[in-house]
């Protein structure tokens, strides 16, 4: 067993976190990790093992990771040969990647627990693990474990060499009790790609875009020499850099097409203007939904991700859209994959629409919203809301019949458009499905299990489109966290294609409640604070 090397006692939570702490070969390891394991004794215990092992065989949630984990495992131990008594002591390690790595899974004496006053279960995982642990600081400490140490030797055992890695903060916990080092792991992520670039350019550069609406690549790496190389789709958002410039009285905040922004358009190999937000229904607000109106109307586009905090329109303008959409005969429907994981859906009463309606209520409050503020013309013009005459009183109350018949109007409106043109699926119902000439929307899909987002975003058929919707800040779903979703796993998946268009709106673009404004933004300066520390 090396001295020279630290060793790391692998949790099973960090695995299913980060499964490319496992080395293999084909794939390259993630840029930064914040513990430099390249020159480490990685040690494995075999109920880690064993967890892998059930929660594959139980289908759930981090069923791919754990499938990922044992298949490296597998790959990298298969074919090596040590007795038994090396396995116990650690003797035959496994040499990974440039060889300065090395990996062992230790099966744990239980005779080993004489020697201490501590004796976990066989179903105690984490005990299980904290006493290998503790059997690694005994070999090191060239102690025997067969029940001959004495109890009071194990309390001045080193244990500076032998480190525990885990993001669970129960073991953590448990493991300080027993003098035993913890440490979290993660990566130090690059800054997120929100699929916008909001920057002050040059006033020549800014009056090149107005009038020629158009920027080529190369001139505009030659103006903005510090800009990170453009990604496929990427929308662009300029202001001159001199305040004080005017071009011919542009003023952005009252510019209904949002002409200073352009999107980098990979097959011309330049940054263009905003082509078909004029197609979109409603005008935009702000700089989050002219970007979004865009990538929504743009036909090259097959898939929209649209993260952002509550209140900024992702739900409704996608709803809106595939209402509008469905209406001009681009798509044959809406399909609407909710995020059920609150509920089970089979134990509600009723036939699947019935099961399923309460999880699209935000969708049909959309169209409430878009109804009430008077843009379906051919709706409200043919009388199907106007409301009867007030001067018809009602026999019960005494108060005009149009009181609420204009409400009942408006919710039977409103079922109709649903009847018509939109359904919903639960997940469970979601494999083998092909949405074809479809609009697929999913929502809060921050929610979802990588299997679960890695099926959905596979099943748009051919003239279909997909639009994934949800806030990274408003995971509801257990087990799950900010860098284990599917909201994460689709921008990963979907990120520098040509047909996908990423969009992100600023807590600034909020168009609810101004106190929904303002908690978005203590939310923000609150993350600012703990950026730095492990996740």
């Amino acid at each position: 067993m090396s001295r020279e090397q630290p060793i790391y006692v692998i949790d099973t939570s960090v695995i299913l976190s980060f499964v490319d702490i496992i080395p293999d070969d084909g794939v390259s390891q993630p840029d930064e990790p914040l513990i430099d394991l390249s020159n480490a004794h990685l040690v494995i215990p075999t109920v880690v093992v064993q967890e892998l092992s059930k929660l594959k065989a139980e289908k759930s949630e981090h069923e791919k990771a754990a499938d990922i984990a044992l298949e490296r495992l597998r790959k990298i131990f298969e074919g090596t040969i040590c007795s038994l008594d090396e396995a116990y002591h650690l003797e035959a390690p496994t040499e990974v990647a440039n060889g300065s790595q090395i990996i062992s899974i230790l099966p744990v004496h239980k005779n080993f627990t004489k020697s201490i006053p501590f004796c976990p279960s066989d179903d105690d995982i984490d005990g299980q693990i904290m006493l290998a642990a503790l059997t690694i600081v005994f070999l090191e400490a060239n102690q025997e474990i067969d029940g001959s140490v004495k109890l009071g030797m194990a309390n001045n055992l080193p244990t500076n060499n032998v480190v525990i890695l885990t993001n669970d903060d129960g073991l953590a916990i448990r493991a300080s009790g027993l003098g035993l080092l913890t440490s979290r792991y993660s990566y130090k992520f690059p800054e997120p790609y929100t699929g916008r670039r909001d920057i002050a350019v040059p006033p020549e550069l800014f009056k090149e875009f107005l009038s020629a609406r158009r920027i080529e690549r190369n001139y505009f790496e030659k103006m903005m020499p510090k800009e990170k190389a453009l990604v496929a789709n990427e929308f662009i958002v300029m202001s001159p850099e001199d305040q004080n410039y005017n071009v011919c009285g542009f003023d952005p905040d009252n510019n209904p097409y949002f002409e200073h922004i352009g999107r980098y358009d990979v097959t011309e190999d330049a940054i263009v203007p905003l082509q078909y937000i004029k197609r979109f229904p409603l005008l935009a607000r702000n700089a989050g939904q002219a970007i979004y109106a865009e990538a929504l109307e743009n036909p090259d586009f097959s898939a929209v991700i649209c993260t952002g905090p509550a209140g900024s329109g992702k739900t409704f303008m996608a709803t809106v859209y595939g209402y509008k959409a469905c209406n001009r005969g681009i798509f044959m429907g809406v399909k609407v994959i909710p995020c059920e994981n609150r509920s089970k859906i089979g134990a509600l009463p009723g036939d699947l629409d019935e099961k399923m309606d309460p999880e699209v209520q935000p969708l049909k409050k959309a169209l409430r919203n878009y109804l009430m503020m008077g843009y379906d013309k051919a709706q409200t013009d043919s009388g199907t809301l106007k409301e009867d005459d007030p001067q018809k009183k009602s026999k019960k109350k005494g108060k005009p019949s149009g009181y609420c018949s204009t409400k009942k109007k408006l919710e039977e409106h409103v079922e109709m458009i649903w009847e018509n043109w939109f359904s919903s699926t639960p997940i469970e119902h979601g494999r083998g499905l092909d949405f074809r000439e479809e609009l697929a929307i999913y929502d809060e899909f921050q929610d979802q299990n990588i299997t679960q987002a890695d099926m959905l975003i596979k099943r748009i058929g051919e003239g279909g489109k997909m639009i994934i919707t949800g806030d990274i800040n408003q995971i509801h779903t257990p087990h799950l966290s900010k860098s284990n979703n599917g909201l994460v796993y689709a921008v990963g998946q979907l990120y520098d294609i040509e047909m996908v268009a990423r969009v992100c709106f600023t807590e600034d673009e909020v168009v609810r409640h101004p106190l929904v404004k303002l908690i978005t933004q203590r939310q923000k300066a609150a993350m600012k604070k703990s950026q730095g520390k492990p996740q």
